[in-house]
């Protein structure tokens, strides 16, 4: 009598736990957010690979996420709150008495994460992730809390020869630091021997040109 061996190409890990739903959610996440900085497509997840890649049946996905369009979408939000977890670390490393040098801190830290997690990176700005129903974000997509507290600490800089500055010119400059930072990042990322200059050179250079002589 013979016996034959059967592979399974998948293998089963052992069914959570009561109470261990949120931690194999974020196994989900991890492992989403691996797959599509491996692939840097976010065309080519599937739940069925993110399942293999876990170690759960498919099915255990859908206990967490409806559609893939939805893990995408917890997938974005993971990696801007850690993205905006690492701005604000910056920031209160070097206190509270001066502004400049929080947000010259913020960018160096914000540029920093954008080199060390190129994928990740990528996959936080991808078109996939545009809202299904076609509505228009009107927030900030940092953080409301990061993007405010950038704005405030503006409007306390002390700039010689000129008034401090008003809510209004200090959410534009918020603005045009954030999408000057994502172009640093961007472009390198895309431009790699281009001949940039010192990322750390280029930042400072920024700060300076957006906020001026200080006091």
């Amino acid at each position: 009598m013979s016996t034959s061996t059967r592979s399974d190409p998948t293998p089963r890990r052992a069914p959570a736990r009561r109470g261990h739903g949120a931690a194999l959610r974020d196994e989900i996440l991890a492992a989403a957010s691996t797959l599509i900085a491996h692939s840097g497509d976010v065309a080519t997840l599937t739940l069925r690979a993110v399942a293999r890649e876990v170690g759960v049946a498919a099915t255990s996905i859908y206990l967490h996420f409806s559609s893939i369009e939805e893990l995408l979408t917890a997938v974005k939000a993971h990696r801007f709150q850690e993205l905006a977890d690492a701005l604000t670390a910056a920031a209160a490393d070097v206190g509270d008495d001066d502004p400049v040098a929080r947000l010259r801190a913020r960018a160096h830290a914000y540029v920093r994460f954008g080199a060390e997690h190129p994928g990740e990176y990528a996959v936080m700005f991808a078109a996939r992730f545009a809202p299904a129903d076609g509505a228009v974000p009107t927030r900030p997509m940092i953080t409301v809390d990061l993007f405010e507290a950038i704005a405030a600490d503006l409007g306390t800089v002390r700039r010689q020869g000129r008034p401090p500055m008003d809510e209004a010119e200090a959410t534009m400059v918020t603005f045009h630091l954030w999408t000057s930072l994502h172009g640093m990042v961007s472009l390198r990322m895309l431009r790699p021997h281009m001949g940039w200059p010192s990322v750390a050179a280029e930042v400072d250079d920024l700060v300076h040109r957006l906020v001026g002589p200080t006091d």
